[in-house]
């Protein structure tokens, strides 16, 4: 099956402009013009963009995307670098997910502190006025605390 840019466009979820970027810089060296010299795609093409769009998404730059795929276009001698290029990119994208579980973890807990609040009726303790209280409290504890 073939498809035209828009095509490529609504089935990816790229920009028409993003997909002939693309295609203008080599990242899609197989697609093939008809006779009016409209890019044609097919399915080959759009896994390319796939993958384009999957190693963009984990933060390879454009020109690193490039240079996988001119090895992949040289073939298999390059089975190695190109391992290696992956390997690279799944670590960091493993890093990357490592991250995003530590920001969860803060947000789920200012969750469950709001609902708390909600549920409960109570006050928000980090509410500014509420923070300023505490700030105050806490050198009368501590000259209260003191050993004479």
């Amino acid at each position: 099956m073939t498809y035209s840019v828009r095509e490529v466009a609504n089935k990816t979820g790229l920009t028409t402009y993003t997909v002939r970027y693309y295609h203008d810089h080599g990242l899609l060296p197989f697609v093939k013009r008809d006779k009016n010299n409209n890019r044609v795609f097919d399915d080959v093409d759009l896994e390319w963009i796939h993958l384009i769009t999957c190693l963009r998404q984990t933060g390879m730059s454009l020109e690193n995307i490039k240079h996988y795929f001119d090895l992949v276009i040289e073939g298999e001698s390059t089975v190695p670098e190109r391992y290696q290029i992956m390997l690279d990119q799944q670590k960091q994208t493993l890093y990357e997910i490592d991250e995003l579980k530590n920001h969860l973890e803060t947000i789920n807990k200012k969750v469950a502190h709001y609902a708390d609040i909600l549920t409960n009726k109570k006050q928000d303790s980090y509410e500014p006025s509420n923070i300023a209280k505490k700030h105050l409290q806490i050198p009368f504890l501590l000259i209260n605390l003191t050993p004479h």
